[in-house]
């Protein structure tokens, strides 16, 4: 397969910035507002969307276009911290913090079972809720896949906390103009690149490193084999983030899955090539 990297012209609007309230206290979390993004009927399949680490909603104006395109109501959210959402009180969330918000927000937009599609960070929280609240995923779809930090040697996760908390002192302009071409493969178009930028520029300091601390204490290896949702995995052969041998180990721990590598293409295909990606989705959640 040779991935599409083109972008249409011109681009697919990004949808108003919504609100829900939840739980505060019962979740954790520093207020009860919630953010998301939303596109398609209302009473169509739902299927949401689940960031990275320095991500947001805004990564997935390609996909909210094709889901709504298709009759799905599309729902991508903003983690806690993200993009006007509420943070964690602790500093360290676990997993399950962010899986039972993901719950509340279900809840909120009266949505009982969903398909989860995740980039990165993203993965990590899906895969969690699909153990934690498994009877509400009909299907997951895992882009970039996270194995969390915890399976690494300590000097490793040390520096990659470190590298972490320099980047959120900096501020997310800083982040937009250093770290964007670490993101995708080399030779990705400007116009790509400056999507990138865009959706890096709006990241809170203090809630990258709660997701930072989320994920150097986990793995998903420990999740994985208690998935029953049927799984595909998306990875970028030039992904130098979650790099392919991750998603190799997590898609032989998934019973069942189907991995697809996309070449020349780095840690984000739902920016870098949107419409092979929409299509792989599409297929796998028909």
């Amino acid at each position: 397969m040779t991935p599409d990297r083109s972008l249409p012209d011109p681009l697919p609007p990004l949808p108003d910035l919504d609100f829900v309230g939840v739980d505060a206290a019962a979740l954790g979390l520093a207020g009860p507002r919630l953010s998301f993004m939303e596109a398609g009927p209302r009473d169509g399949p739902p299927v949401l969307l689940l960031h990275g680490i320095a991500a947001n909603s805004t990564g997935w104006r390609f996909l909210l276009e094709a889901l709504a395109a298709t009759g799905r109501r599309a729902i991508a959210w903003n983690a806690p911290g993200y993009m006007l959402s509420d943070p964690f009180r602790d500093g360290a969330p676990a997993p399950d913090d962010h899986a039972d918000a993901l719950a509340a927000l279900m809840d909120a937009l009266g949505i009982a079972r969903a398909d989860i599609v995740g980039s990165s960070f993203g993965t990590l929280v899906g895969m969690c809720f699909a153990v934690r609240h498994a009877t509400r995923v009909r299907r997951l779809a895992l882009l970039g896949c996270s194995r969390g930090q915890r399976w690494k040697p300590p000097e490793e996760r040390a520096r990659m906390l470190a590298m972490r908390a320099a980047a959120a002192a900096a501020g997310g302009l800083a982040m937009a103009r250093d770290r964007a071409e670490a993101l995708v493969a080399p030779g990705t178009a400007p116009a790509t690149l400056a999507l990138v930028r865009r959706m890096l520029a709006a990241t809170d300091g203090p809630a990258l490193m709660q997701s930072a601390r989320c994920s150097d204490g986990a793995d998903t290896l420990d999740y994985a084999p208690a998935i029953a949702a049927p799984s595909l995995l998306l990875c970028g052969e030039q992904d130098s983030v979650n790099v392919p041998a991750v998603s190799r180990a997590v898609a032989a721990a998934l019973p069942g899955a189907r991995l697809v590598m996309l070449p020349g293409i780095g840690h984000l295909p739902e920016l870098e090539c949107p419409a092979t990606t929409a299509s792989l989705i599409l297929d796998f959640l028909a």
